[in-house]
């Protein structure tokens, strides 16, 4: 009896052990599940935070490009605006450059030219309708020669020889007054809605 109890005992023993190295694998296994679960989450995690960095900064980038695009479409058409609103003004003052109630004021622009010229003989381009009122108001005209301009341009004299050149056209006028005109009118377009 002794041995069938020795072969239980070592059998009984036998089985505790595998129990035990079971047990013991099972609880490796379990470690290990756990370990690459918490690998693969912060491998994970680490993508997704890479990731998100990577849109955030693809995001901000489009973000970018479109407020630039925004301010450029709106400087674009600012300008368009500023463009038509002075080709309006230069078609009003081109088809003014010939009104006789402009006289007064071209008369004035006239007499300061000549003064500007000094002594020297002046010829005076004038629109056709209004030559002869402007001849009338030129005091020492034996040194004036006028001859009529196409009935859109405004008022040009210049010296015999061509030297001295005063352009008091409407054009011209609009033109050296157009980039303070076009702030101004650049501020009223950015204040309007």
């Amino acid at each position: 009896m002794a041995l069938a109890e020795l072969l239980r005992s070592l059998e009984e023993e036998a089985e505790a052990r595998v129990r035990a190295v079971l047990a013991e694998a099972r609880a490796a296994a379990e470690r290990l599940r756990a370990d690459q679960a918490a690998d693969l989450a912060r491998r994970c995690a680490a993508a997704r935070d890479a990731r998100e960095a990577e849109l955030r900064s693809a995001a901000a980038r489009e973000l970018e490009l479109g407020r630039r695009q925004a301010s450029r479409r709106l400087l674009e058409a600012r300008a368009e605006a500023l463009e038509r609103i002075r080709r309006r003004a230069e078609a009003r003052l081109a088809d003014r450059a010939a009104d006789p109630a402009g006289v007064p004021r071209l008369a004035r622009d006239l007499a300061l030219a000549l003064e500007y010229l000094g002594p020297a003989s002046a010829i005076v381009e004038a629109p056709a309708a209004l030559v002869d009122a402007l001849r009338a108001t030129v005091p020492d005209a034996s040194r004036v020669t006028f001859a009529p301009s196409d009935g859109r341009r405004g008022l040009g004299i210049r010296t015999q020889d061509g030297a001295l050149r005063v352009d008091a056209s409407m054009e011209h006028r609009l033109a050296r007054a157009w980039p303070r005109l076009a702030i101004a009118l650049a501020g009223r377009l950015e204040a309007l809605p």
